[in-house]
């Protein structure tokens, strides 16, 4: 069983691109003349957001920092959040570096050491891994619930609407419910 602490502190790297491109989302609304280009740019991150944090995963790979209070004892493997793995940039447990780990995996991905983990003594935050984590690119399904997400973003501007309200449009809840990682 893999060690995954409830008390961590977990940062990502806000999207240099998105995992749809504009002339993709243009093309889901039907053809718009680019009048409109910076909103529907930021539609997109806005959706993109809204899916990763659905199924707690990184649709665009991304740097990610964990910052942890303990280690695993032995050679339990530790949980990276985020989906897959690129790399482990870099790792430190009171300040002296850890190296020689493996990962493995993606729903969550396990960290492994080489032997054993150190003992960490400090208190707070004392353990502190860097990552690249998230889709190389992102899955069809994904960056179709993406799109239906933004398109709805578009359509629906104002933050009323007359109607009931609705939730995630469930075309796109579908399309995300398979990539899902629920927390055990």
């Amino acid at each position: 069983m893999a060690y995954a602490p409830r008390n961590r502190v977990w940062s990502v790297a806000a999207p240099t691109t998105a995992c749809v491109t504009l002339a993709e989302m243009q093309a889901q609304l039907r053809g718009l003349d680019g009048s409109e280009s910076a909103l529907i740019d930021s539609y997109i991150l806005a959706a993109q957001g809204m899916v990763e944090k659905r199924i707690q995963r990184l649709l665009t790979r991304r740097a990610a920092t964990l910052r942890l209070p303990g280690l695993p004892v032995g050679n339990c493997p530790g949980e990276l959040p985020g989906g897959a793995v690129g790399s482990v940039t870099s790792m430190t447990a009171d300040g002296a570096a850890v190296t020689g780990t493996t990962f493995l995996g993606d729903s969550p991905a396990l960290l492994f050491p080489a032997v054993n983990w150190p003992v960490v003594t400090g208190e707070g935050y004392p353990v502190t891994i860097v990552y690249q984590v998230g889709f190389a690119t992102a899955p069809a399904d994904l960056k179709a619930a993406v799109m239906l997400l933004a398109a709805d973003l578009f359509e629906h501007r104002a933050n009323s609407e007359p109607g009931p309200l609705a939730e995630v449009p469930l075309s796109a809840q579908a399309l995300m419910e398979a990539w899902r990682i629920r927390p055990i």
